[in-house]
């Protein structure tokens, strides 16, 4: 166990830097009774990608091999939403769905 001697000051609490020299960024998250420090995302997110990347190596998770949507317009799109709901607001398609099942 280290002991650490902090400098309290009037723009606030002063921490050893080479407390954080393998962390790269950190983020500060405020709790009820206490302030976690922790590494950032992007340091989760290395993580994450390794583990993926283990996990793929194992056979265990796969890229589908089925081809992409086709790319539709924004025009597109509300055109076929027009279509499909009957030229009615979602909300009243949901309410008379919801109508019909009482």
């Amino acid at each position: 166990m280290t002991t650490l001697s902090l400098t309290v000051t009037e723009d606030g609490l002063r921490l050893p830097r080479r407390l954080f020299k393998h962390a790269g960024e950190v983020e500060v998250i405020e709790r009820d009774d206490y302030l976690l420090i922790k590494p950032k995302a992007a340091e989760r997110e290395a993580s994450r990608a390794q583990a993926i990347a283990a996990l793929r190596e194992a056979g265990l998770v796969i890229t589908p091999e089925w081809p992409a949507p086709p790319v539709v317009s924004p025009e597109e799109r509300a055109r076929l939403a027009q279509k499909i709901s009957g030229g009615q607001p979602l909300s009243e398609i949901i309410i008379a769905d919801r109508a019909d099942r009482a």
